[in-house]
């Protein structure tokens, strides 16, 4: 099948619609993933920040001292972000697999609105995840300012659409879950753990986990969380998270452009 033949035409905005309720659907169908879902932010958070921060009390950040389980808190924020990739590249692995993808593109949905509208089902498990944080945050004291907090959840919301389209992205290049099991393996530890998120960086740090550090991408998007979670408000990091996101799904839309589609399973 050609894919210059969806690239005529379009059903606007309204495609957004369409892709997120069904996306909306299939994530109210999917009742195990909750219980999977809703065990990050106890393990991540509820055990291991708090059981840290039984030894770590504050740390330095722009001159304010900050409780550890709050800071590390918004670290945690990040753990969701990275882990939700999984599920736009499972949606999407599956839209392709079955020829979704083929049929949403010739009736008209174009790819700036599917990665739109594909962002629905981890935005709804993320917003999940957060809530239970902020509950055991609130509960622990680990919500540094619950306005502050509830402000750098859309701040959360713009670094998942780097992910979500990175996520689709990947899909169009994986053949098998098998494969996508391993490409998340590979990416999901380096890039959550190879970025201040339940530590400080420090000019003690070994020299390659600091270029690790400059080269990953949720590095400036956990400084742009934590910019707003902490009250600092630096229009900077935002904007850096903010073209980060913009630029990965431009990529990923002129990747879906040129994909081979097929109708039938593969």
């Amino acid at each position: 099948m050609d894919p210059m033949n969806f690239r005529n035409i379009s059903t606007g905005i309204g495609a957004i619609k369409i892709i997120a309720y069904s996306e909306w659907v299939a994530f109210k169908r999917n009742k195990g993933l909750l219980l999977s879902m809703g065990m990050g932010p106890v393990l991540s958070y509820g055990l291991l920040v708090l059981a840290l921060s039984t030894s770590l009390k504050t740390v330095n950040l722009e001159g304010v001292a900050i409780l550890y389980k709050q800071y590390a808190l918004t670290g945690v924020l990040t753990f969701f972000v990275t882990r939700q990739m999984s599920q736009a590249m499972y949606r999407a692995t599956i839209d392709k697999e079955y020829g979704l993808l083929a049929l949403k593109f010739l009736n008209g949905i174009q790819p700036w609105y599917y990665l739109i509208g594909m962002s629905c089902f981890p935005i709804v498990g993320l917003l999940f995840q957060c809530s239970i944080l902020f509950i055991l945050g609130m509960m622990s004291g680990g919500i540094y300012n619950i306005g502050f907090f509830l402000l750098s959840i859309i701040v959360v919301i713009i670094s998942l659409g780097f992910w979500s389209a990175l996520g689709i992205l990947l899909s169009t290049k994986i053949s098998t879950y098998e494969k996508r099991d391993i490409v998340m393996t590979l990416i999901f530890s380096p890039v959550s753990y190879a970025a201040p998120t339940l530590y400080v960086f420090s000019d003690k740090l070994p020299l390659f986990v600091k270029c690790l550090i400059m080269i990953n991408p949720l590095t400036y998007q956990l400084k742009a969380i934590r910019t707003v979670a902490f009250g600092f408000f630096e229009p900077l990091p935002i904007l850096v998270d903010l073209l980060l996101t913009l630029g990965m799904m431009y990529l990923a839309q002129r990747i879906l452009r040129k994909v081979s589609l097929q109708l039938s399973i593969r």
